[in-house]
């Protein structure tokens, strides 16, 4: 699971939160972080979450993200081309194999027209999926108790009051 600390900003109805998540706690050990958020340079990313232990505005809070719904949607996007990029160059090689000439670049071309197919569908896919049913991370606990109110000011993710 992948989890970083955040602050609450604004709480709404059916039980959502607008979290300030800092980059960095969780996105740290993460190969994508520079390609994450839109690209942005900034070091935190206002972000809407599911509030399932009713945080308040100015707790900090620890948010979670299921691994598995990260995994499912990142195989169908570096998976799905590679697969028709196979399909593609097999295709063109054994297609054109019987005509007793070379079918290098036969299968070449038809691997580039499947990895460009299995590119244009799982584009396609990702976009569906995210419509349909968007990824929200999950405040799983409360870290600290309205820290936006108090004098002490939030620390940068060890989890301690500063003193």
């Amino acid at each position: 699971m992948a989890q970083t600390i955040g602050f609450v900003v604004e709480t709404g109805d059916g039980g959502r939160a607008m979290v300030v998540a800092e980059k960095g706690q969780g996105c740290g050990s993460c190969s994508s972080v520079s390609q994450c958020h839109g690209g942005r340079d900034t070091r935190t990313a206002k972000t809407p979450a599911i509030n399932p232990i009713g945080a308040a505005v100015g707790d900090r809070v620890l948010l979670t993200v299921a691994s598995g719904a990260i995994l499912s949607r990142m195989a169908v996007l570096y998976l799905l081309p590679v697969f028709g990029m196979l399909i593609g160059a097999f295709t063109g090689a054994f297609m054109f194999h019987g005509g007793g000439g070379p079918s290098g670049g036969t299968s070449i071309a038809f691997g580039l027209a499947g990895f460009a197919l299995g590119f244009v569908l799982s584009v396609a896919i990702s976009r569906f999926w995210s419509a349909a049913r968007p990824v929200f991370p999950v405040i799983t606990r409360i870290v600290n108790t309205r820290l936006a109110s108090s004098s002490v000011r939030p620390s940068a993710g060890c989890g301690c009051s500063g003193k």
